[in-house]
């Protein structure tokens, strides 16, 4: 009869070495399996190419190109280049035909009062001409004119309305560039988010196929009656191995999260599967410079940007708010046909064909003060936009200083982890070969495995934080990537 210790060793050993024989019989029918399988994927296009693979840089194009943020932003654009078109359009004439058609009630007449004529006074009698009605327009009269309007000085108004609408679409064509470059951070963010709870949820899967080793191995020993384990033992190996169990299902959900966010950000379908096309982070830089990473954002940040543009904008406005000091002169013209159903009075051949030419000039001489506190109000806003400009420049180099110094951070902790990592792995192999001697109690066997857990996933962590720090640097720099 074997001990209760031989009866481990044995079972341990026949994990790890199998007969040939047995190990042959396997080989072949998983050879089977996978032929079967190949050969099923193959006639299957479906199941083949049910879950796509992406790496990085193709989720980053994808999401360029389907993300329907970007979409939106470009359609800014086009609304800020319309309005533009729409100000230019004031260097041009205005143009416009009118067409009338009135039907009086009826004919339209003028009174000849009476009159008294002395022609020989004292010789003949007074001539008496009695009230005579003249018709002047039939009931039926046509108007046509075509009309024309140009304004030849505006005080400055015309040029700097089509300043701020130019302004606009500089101001639209930077939201695009930020819109991307937010696409690119998102797909970041949650690319290394599926990545980081892929690396703990494999973790979480090796811990918990040891622990079920160590139940195993535990429950073995307990029902062999060895001395060098308990009740307490058994209890505590399987505790373990249910717990990291759970938590394996936890990251495992959270993996499919953040894959399912990723999708979303690349603007897929919500049926499409993906998967990560790589292990691990990008290479981070070589070594970055403070001075230089919050000069490049003074000069390439989107937002402030398009708050300089704003400060341009709103001068702008100051000079469309002081025109109206000054007077609008304009030139009209109009060329008008008039036909009328009664041959004479007004419809005659003189009033039936005419044009007219006339300049016309608008000076406000007073308005109770409008006009200065329009000019004030925009000088307020002015120096508003320059003031906000300025706390997102600092706020903006206090970001990039607060992550650059996180970025450091985690480097140094990726440089000790990795250290760690070894140290930990040969811990726990000391650990598992004195707990199969019956060296060591079981939950230094469980605290070794924790250990190592706990430093790889620390090492994990320090990788993910490094790679995303770097990635919200460039969001800060107004570039997808630090040069």
């Amino acid at each position: 009869m074997l001990s209760a210790e031989d009866n481990v060793k044995k079972r341990l050993i026949g994990q790890a070495v199998q007969p040939v024989s047995l190990l042959f019989e396997l080989l072949t029918a998983l050879s089977g399996l996978l032929l079967l399988f190949l050969l099923y994927a193959s006639l299957n296009p479906v199941l083949a190419n049910d879950v796509k693979s992406y790496t990085l840089d193709e989720a980053v194009a994808t999401a360029l190109e389907k993300n329907r943020l970007k979409v939106i932003s470009q359609k800014s654009v086009a609304i800020a280049e319309a309005q533009y078109q729409q100000a230019r359009s004031t260097f041009w004439p205005t143009l416009s035909l009118n067409a009338n058609f009135i039907r009086r009630d009826e004919t339209a007449i003028f009174e000849f009062p009476a009159q008294r004529f002395d022609v020989a006074p004292g010789m003949l009698p007074p001539v008496e001409v009695p009230a005579l009605d003249v018709d002047l327009l039939g009931r039926d009269t046509s108007h046509y004119s075509l009309e024309m309007t140009y304004p030849l000085y505006t005080g400055g108004k015309r040029s700097s309305l089509i300043e701020q609408a130019r302004l606009g679409v500089d101001i639209a064509t930077k939201e695009v560039h930020r819109t991307n470059l937010q696409i690119v951070q998102d797909v970041k963010r949650y690319y290394y988010a599926a990545l980081y709870t892929r690396q703990l949820a494999a973790l979480a899967e090796d811990i918990t196929i040891s622990f079920e080793v160590l139940r195993d191995i535990t429950q073995a020993f307990y029902d062999g009656g060895s001395e060098s384990v308990n009740k307490l033992d058994l209890l505590q190996s399987k505790l373990a191995h249910t717990l990291a169990e759970a938590t394996y299902e936890e990251l495992a959900a959270k993996h499919q999260a953040a894959l399912a966010a990723l999708s979303f950000t690349m603007g897929l379908e919500w049926q499409e599967q993906i998967q990560l096309g790589t292990q691990e982070y990008p290479d981070p830089a070589n070594s970055l410079e403070l001075d230089r990473l919050i000069g490049q954002a003074e000069k390439f940040n989107p937002q402030i940007e398009q708050l300089a543009l704003a400060v341009e904008a709103y001068e702008a406005k100051v000079d469309e708010a002081r025109s109206d000091h000054y007077p609008t002169i304009g030139l009209m013209a109009s060329v008008d046909e008039f036909n009328n159903e009664l041959d004479g009075g007004l419809s005659v051949e003189e009033n039936e064909h005419a044009w007219q030419l006339a300049i016309g000039m608008e000076l406000k001489l007073f308005d109770g003060g409008l006009i200065k506190q329009r000019v004030a109000a925009a000088k307020a806003k002015k120096a508003q936009k320059e003031q906000q400009r300025l706390l997102l420049s600092e706020s903006t180099a206090t970001q990039i200083k607060h992550l650059f110094i996180k970025t450091g951070a985690a480097h140094k902790q990726v440089d000790i982890t990795q250290q760690a990592v070894e140290t930990s792995q040969q811990n726990l192999d000391l650990s598992n070969r004195a707990y199969q001697t019956g060296a060591v109690k079981t939950e230094k066997i469980i605290e070794a495995n924790l250990l190592d857990a706990m430093v790889r996933a620390n090492l994990a962590r320090a990788t993910h934080d490094q790679a995303l720090h770097l990635a919200e640097i460039a969001y800060l720099l107004g570039s997808e990537v630090i040069e």
